[in-house]
């Protein structure tokens, strides 16, 4: 019979001292558009395309960020549609933004800065009353 020489044994290395992630900046952008369209009120990149900004190529929502390591500094400028309360939409997308880039990213956001730009109308008319 033959016999197996056992493989020798491979001591890994620590994960702190295996290396490094760096995460581009388009990442973090990315991340936080995709969490604000998933908050309830915020109208879709299509509802503004008869605005203004749509017009100069500046589609909402827009992001921009700072990031330095896994530390972020996010603002967002966001559609909202009628009749969503402004200022409940600005809180959804700051927690949401905020929640996603921990959980999909490891990066915490120092602060999430939004700024609803526009007021847009529901994508389905509302259904008359019955008189």
């Amino acid at each position: 019979m033959a016999e197996v020489a056992a493989a020798p044994e491979r001591q890994l290395t620590a994960p702190a001292e295996r290396g490094s992630l760096h995460l581009a900046d388009e990442v973090v952008l990315a991340i936080a558009r995709a969490a604000a369209l998933r908050v309830p009120g915020v109208a879709p990149t299509s509802a503004t395309s008869g605005l203004i900004s749509s017009a100069i190529g500046r589609d909402l929502p827009r992001a921009s960020a700072q990031v330095a390591g896994s530390r972020a500094r996010v603002e967002l400028q966001v559609a909202s549609v009628w009749p969503h309360p402004a200022a409940q939409v600005a809180a959804g997308v700051r927690e949401a933004v905020t929640a996603q880039l921990q959980q999909l990213a490891a990066v915490s956001a120092d602060s999430v800065s939004v700024t609803v730009d526009a007021v847009v109308r529901p994508d389905r008319p509302e259904r008359g009353r019955v008189q």
